[in-house]
């Protein structure tokens, strides 16, 4: 089976020109982390908090799964078992290979989106970019077919479970504060499991701490912005992208900034990064600039 897999990274490899190279990292930005953090901002800041909320804890319970899985069965990359693949932006691809990181994002994320707002444009333009990540994964050499079907299995799954659970749950911050603690919770463990001495050693498994971490600081934004601001998406169209533009100038900001000052290939300092991009974009921006940006109103704007 993994020679069957191999084989058809080596063709898509030999039949490559520069051309499609470059289309299919295009595609598989699609399941970064710059347009994961663009969706849910949009969402969050401009159409519908509780959606935000519902997407968000889809995505880092799929974070913490995917890296899970990577850590436990440790299946090394494609180009790594077999070096003459040429592979393409290696850079992305961290840790372990299986599942696929990309294309569980991808499916976790754009799927959450077409879950929630039930539009059918949404549930064709998710399947479309759902398959065009996993395909560009496994043509770009740095994962087997199976690591993208796994990967988007596991984030179609996460939409459901996620989205099923934060409706039963959501009914009062006390018990949507419950169902986040407790899920983080069941990923303290893996904590220990992936725990090495030597930072060096943890490299490897450094995309479930910094996962955990984001998890982490979205539990007291939620809190916070829940019982201070409680802002909802219906002022003007002009309010909402005033918002959202400024978030995202505060989230990448925070992001890129820390990641400059901090230490390069600390674990621990990557951890508090992520915690406070989270914390920060979606709890303490909303808190200050409360009676600017975060005021109700009583329009009701719609996806069409």
């Amino acid at each position: 089976m993994r020679n069957f897999e191999l084989n058809i990274i080596r063709f898509f490899r030999d039949i490559s020109i520069p051309f499609i190279d470059n289309l299919m990292q295009i595609i598989t930005f699609f399941g970064e982390q710059y347009v994961l953090i663009l969706v849910l901002s949009t969402i969050y800041f401009v159409f519908n908090k509780e959606a935000g909320e519902k997407i968000a804890y889809s995505i880092f319970t799929s974070l913490g799964l995917n890296n899970i899985f990577k850590g436990i069965i440790k299946i090394n990359r494609p180009f790594v078992t077999d070096p003459t693949i040429d592979a393409v932006r290696i850079e992305t691809a961290t840790g372990y290979s299986f599942p696929s990181g990309h294309s569980q994002n991808a499916a976790v994320t754009f799927s959450s989106v077409a879950y929630h707002f039930k539009k059918k444009w949404l549930w064709i333009t998710a399947s479309i970019l759902i398959f065009l990540v996993g395909i560009s994964r496994v043509f770009l050499g740095v994962h087997y077919l199976s690591d993208v079907i796994v990967g988007i299995s596991l984030g179609l799954g996460s939409t459901l479970l996620c989205s099923l659970l934060y409706e039963k749950f959501k009914g009062s911050l006390l018990s949507k504060s419950l169902l986040f603690g407790i899920t983080l919770l069941a990923f303290v463990p893996f904590l220990a499991l992936f725990y090495r001495p030597n930072q060096a050693d943890m490299l490897i498994y450094k995309d479930f701490y910094t996962a955990f971490a984001l998890f982490l600081g979205f539990i007291p934004a939620v809190i916070i912005e829940n019982k201070f601001v409680n802002f909802n998406c219906l002022n003007s169209l002009k309010i909402r992208l005033i918002r959202l533009a400024i978030g995202l100038v505060i989230i990448l900001g925070t992001y890129v900034g820390l990641k400059m000052i901090f230490p390069p290939e600390n674990i621990y300092f990557d951890m508090l990064r992520y915690f406070l991009v989270i914390f920060i974009g979606l709890g303490i921006y909303p808190l200050i600039a409360k009676k600017w940006l975060f005021r109700n109103e009583f329009s009701n704007p719609t996806i069409e």
